[in-house]
């Protein structure tokens, strides 16, 4: 609906339909996720089987025999030989640490089906392939050439690394998703209700948006210019302040949609007096958007909602139902990963990282801004043989870090301060696990 709290516009509708593997510009459930995690990668590994590639004519799809052993040929360059080895390493020191990461992740949604006795075969990979090209309205074939022509991903990537690790969620995720009837009413009446047409205003500081409230009372008309003068969202600035898509009611942020149609469409429920009802130019006061976003809401004009359906519909209620069961499930998904990692105990060598599996119970544990470690002294704190470090004489309450493995040189001078700085606690450990600000759509 309209921008976050740093001046980037997001635009989105209160509920929208979710298609599980349509994400296809980015790798695994990546944009499905909770904030901070990543998709599962795209490591090359054998092909998922039951893909029916023979069906397939993707051009540019040819076996090449890569050389295997680390000192073999990858390249000679006038009789000069690069090394497999070289390459690797080459490879870690630019992309391994986000590789690893989508490795991780992928071991763990692994571990997860295996300790659930859960699997995803061949059959349902296909299946929920064709699922998701039917609903682009394309046949298989096409939607497998689109995406290695248009997106560089390959059938085998597409099916392990997008439809794969959303099946398993959609798994792990079972019996976890409800939908109330308060979900249902919200998403019908964001569907098929009225909808507003609005211009918006937004800056990072609230006696600015009161400052800017009190010109607008005494010039109304002036709202297009202060906002192609003052609004910090650059996607409307230029259009004095017009938002491209109307407001539904329940939108979120809902604390924005609310006041927007409270303001701007209800009115006061205990004034009839017609002539105090709200109209066309009317605006809104201030509302906080975000941790750093004020926004001002001019009413342009109302898209009158759908008389003619209703809930009592059974096809209309199985639509909605869905809508919202596709949202929620969504969300269920980032929540279920988030425990994944939360109860999973990771070593990363390549970063010299270490987390412990459910380590905020532990009595030492702190936070040093976004990073979570343990201190090396005391109970619970990891074991110095199961993170080798070359620092072993490093004083007590920093965690034993080994050096960084063939990684960027950035990343070296991050990891010697780490190892000369001591680390300072923050002052709650629950706050590196708050999401940031509600991003207003």
């Amino acid at each position: 609906m309209i921008a976050t709290d740093r001046g980037r516009t997001a635009w989105a509708w209160a509920v929208g339909l979710t298609l599980l593997g349509a994400a296809t510009t980015s790798s695994a459930f990546a944009q499905n996720a909770a904030p901070g995690t990543k998709g599962v990668g795209v490591a090359d590994e054998e092909p998922t089987p039951g893909l029916r590639l023979d069906q397939i004519d993707v051009p540019g799809l040819k076996p090449t025999a890569v050389p295997v052993n680390p000192t073999d040929a990858i390249a000679i360059v006038n009789d000069q030989v690069i090394t497999r080895e070289q390459l690797a390493d080459e490879c870690v020191a630019r992309k391994g640490k986000e590789i690893l990461e989508t490795l991780i992740n992928r071991q763990l949604i692994d571990q997860a089906l295996k300790a659930k006795k859960l699997e995803i075969t061949a059959a349902e990979i296909d299946q929920e392939i064709d699922n998701v090209a039917q609903q682009f309205g394309i046949g298989r074939e096409a939607w497998l050439r689109t995406l290695d022509k248009e997106r560089g991903i390959t059938p085998y990537q597409y099916a392990r690394d997008i439809i794969y690790p959303a099946l398993a969620m959609r798994k792990l995720c079972a019996g976890r998703v409800q939908v109330t009837p308060d979900d249902l009413k919200n998403a019908f009446e964001a569907q098929y209700g009225a909808k507003l047409r609005c211009r918006m205003i937004m800056v990072d500081k609230l006696n600015k948006a009161q400052d800017i409230w009190e010109a607008l009372r005494k010039n109304p008309g002036g709202f297009e210019k202060i906002a192609q003068e003052q609004s910090m969202d650059l996607g409307t600035r230029s259009l004095g302040g017009l938002l491209a898509e109307p407001i539904t009611r329940h939108a979120h942020p809902k604390n924005v949609s609310d006041a927007a149609f409270a303001q701007l469409l209800d009115g006061d429920p205990k004034d009839n007096d017609p002539n105090h009802k709200p109209k066309d130019g009317d605006f809104t006061g201030p509302i906080q958007a975000g941790e750093s976003a004020w926004v001002i809401l001019r009413r342009e004009s109302v898209e009158p909602g759908n008389p003619n359906v209703s809930l009592e519909n059974e096809e209309i209620r199985k639509k909605t139902y869905e809508i919202v069961y596709e949202v929620k499930l969504k969300e269920t998904m980032g929540e279920v990963f988030q425990e994944l990692v939360k109860n999973a105990a990771i070593e990363n060598r390549l970063v010299g990282t270490v987390k412990l599996a459910n380590e905020e119970q532990q009595p030492d544990y702190r936070v040093d801004k976004e990073v979570k470690l343990m201190s090396d002294s005391g109970e619970g704190a990891p074991a110095a043989e199961a993170t080798p470090s070359s620092d072993s004489a490093a004083p007590a309450g920093r965690a034993k870090l080994p050096a960084p493995v063939a990684a960027p040189p950035e990343v070296v001078e991050q990891f010697e301060q780490l190892k000369q700085n001591p680390l300072k606690p923050s002052a709650a450990p629950a706050a590196a696990a708050e999401a940031p600000a509600a991003e207003v759509k």
